[in-house]
């Protein structure tokens, strides 16, 4: 299990130390992490790539004024508190190297994809529609996402979602959508979209094996 220190969703506690389940971190990192070292090394086929990246893209569903809502949303991971800054402007000096796609993968694997700087309390995403989602999610700030991975692993996640236009995180983000989809291209960051991070307050181990046992925080 990884601890950290931070406001605690789940039992209200400013400074709890919450325990992240590994079989939650196999799945949302690990797993996610092998398949992108294969496809490095072009040693994966297109199927795996598929049902892989279906760990990066539960659906999201919000309730509020633009009623019940399910949306299809890629999620990454956030690097720890104290690295952000860091990270951020190693993102950018990489960047002005004008990277190509196999220097892209090899920077994710060596400066962001590196287990111990990342705080699995949190997912974010960008959007990029700014339509049901963003309607619900500013008048409510709670989300609930579900991870399914055939043929038979799920996960439900409940979140607190915080919502951000203008500072690092927004920033990070944006540049991490970037670096893998745009930088290749045209060598700069060039989106704008607000950013959702999710502040996960439980896990629940959903496969069809399981019938719903919650893994987080431990019963």
């Amino acid at each position: 299990m990884h601890s950290t220190i931070w406001f605690c969703w789940c039992c209200g506690v400013n400074n709890a130390v919450c325990d992240i389940p590994d079989e939650w971190i196999d799945y949302i990192f690990r797993k996610r992490l092998a398949i992108i070292r294969r496809m490095s090394e072009g040693n994966v086929s297109r199927d795996e790539i598929y049902i892989g990246f279906t760990r990066t893209m539960p659906a999201i569903v919000t309730n509020g004024p633009a009623g019940l809502n399910a949306s299809i949303k890629m999620v990454g991971l956030l690097p720890r508190e104290e690295l952000l800054e860091e990270t951020y402007r190693k993102i950018l000096d990489f960047i002005e190297e004008k990277p190509s796609m196999r220097d892209v993968v090899r920077f994710l694997l060596s400066e962001i994809y590196v287990e111990e700087k990342i705080d699995f309390t949190k997912l974010f995403t960008l959007d990029l529609a700014k339509k049901n989602t963003w309607r619900n999610l500013n008048a409510t700030n709670r989300a609930i996402l579900i991870f399914y991975t055939p043929p038979i692993t799920s996960y439900l996640v409940k979140a607190k979602v915080t919502i951000h236009t203008d500072d690092i995180i927004y920033k990070y983000a944006n540049a991490m959508h970037d670096i893998y989809h745009v930088v290749p291209l045209k060598g700069k960051i060039v989106s704008r979209a607000p950013v959702y991070v999710f502040h996960i307050y439980e896990i629940w181990n959903k496969s069809a094996d399981k019938f719903g046992v919650r893994i987080y925080p431990p019963i």
